[in-house]
């Protein structure tokens, strides 16, 4: 089984990715990062997107595994068919500060991600 962390390159990607590493130890369960890619057509440009998402995932978890697909049709089922691609007891997703009506109206990704994730999610708000 694996915590697995929906991450970005964002503060709330970051707070997500922490949280990740917390629960992951505390449940001795695999890291697994997925990262859906920018989508850039230059494949230079996709390597080094890549490089930087695991770098930035290996600066906190040397130990995670960083699972990453270009978009196809778009992010959110790219991040739908990378968490199910591995074997996950938790999903840990961060979220960023909204106001009343954000709250409420939920970004589309985030909304789709909980909606769709058939197990135990952890929505984490960035500091």
């Amino acid at each position: 089984m694996s915590v697995v962390v929906i991450h970005n390159q964002s503060d709330e990607g970051r707070s997500a990715l922490e949280a990740g590493i917390r629960e992951a130890e505390s449940r001795g369960a695999e890291l697994v990062v997925v990262h859906a890619l920018s989508g850039s057509p230059d494949a230079r440009a996709q390597a080094q997107e890549l490089a930087a998402v695991e770098t930035a995932v290996h600066a906190l978890a040397p130990d995670a595994r960083v699972e990453a697909a270009l978009p196809d049709p778009d992010a959110t089922s790219t991040l739908l068919t990378l968490v199910d691609k591995v074997d996950a007891e938790l999903v840990v997703i961060g979220s960023r500060h909204r106001s009343a009506v954000g709250k409420f109206l939920m970004g589309q990704t985030v909304q789709r991600l909980l909606l769709e994730i058939p197990v135990e999610i952890l929505l984490v708000k960035s500091r």
